[in-house]
């Protein structure tokens, strides 16, 4: 009897090291090709969703709602790329990541301000102003500054950033821990709660240090 029971503790450690071994396989795999996704050449398409994506991170990591209306819905976004819910603004933000030599001109801010008008007529919120931003990797000319001081488009330089923590360690209603990549279809639909204990991190070992695992 004693003999069955030593037995069956070693064959039940075996299949628990299996399992361990083959899921920290697939982990180092996972972090392999998330490696590549970060250092392979982007096209231009690519660059601009990138970089779309690290200025809402700025938002989602101070806890508000961002949406990514380009990501979710492609061109019919209607130009405006993502829209910010803090408790007292919306913003309507538009993001554009160019070369070093191209700029942002003023019929640039006059469309963000026609997009972001059509937004406040078209979505009441009595509890919220409504403003517009624009984002840019590169300046923006003379006349941009001139249209975005006279109708109160705030405009920032922002650099393109391809470090920040962009994995997304999300906590499902039924208690489930995962974590995504920017690569998976729903990675836009995930919105990170830091009050439900969800994080954005670095590297797919620091997801699963705290408990998380690839979203099947």
């Amino acid at each position: 009897m004693q003999y069955h029971l030593v037995a069956f503790v070693i064959l039940l450690v075996a299949v628990i090291a299996v399992f361990a071994f083959r899921s920290s396989t697939d982990d180092s795999q996972v972090q392999e090709d998330f490696d590549r996704f970060l250092n392979e050449p982007m096209s231009p398409r690519q660059a601009v969703r990138f970089y779309e994506r690290y200025v809402g991170h700025k938002y989602e990591n101070q806890g508000y709602d961002v949406s990514y209306l380009a990501g979710l819905k492609g061109h019919v976004d209607q130009g405006r790329d993502i829209i910010v819910k803090t408790p007292k603004e919306i913003l309507v933000i538009q993001t554009r990541a160019f070369g070093r030599r191209r700029v942002v001109h003023d019929n640039d801010i006059y469309q963000l301000f026609g997009k972001m008008t059509h937004f406040k007529l078209t979505s009441v919120d009595p509890n919220r102003t409504t403003r517009a931003i624009f984002y840019s990797t590169s300046n923006f000319s003379s006349l941009a500054k001139q249209a975005a001081s006279t109708l109160g488009v705030e405009i920032r330089t922002e650099k393109f950033n391809r470090t920040y923590p962009m994995i997304k360690c999300s906590v499902s209603p039924t208690g489930e821990k995962n974590y995504y990549l920017p690569f998976d279809p729903v990675y836009d639909r995930v919105k990170i709660d830091h009050k439900r204990d969800e994080h954005f991190v670095r590297t797919v070992h620091q997801a699963v240090k705290k408990g998380f695992k690839r979203a099947g």
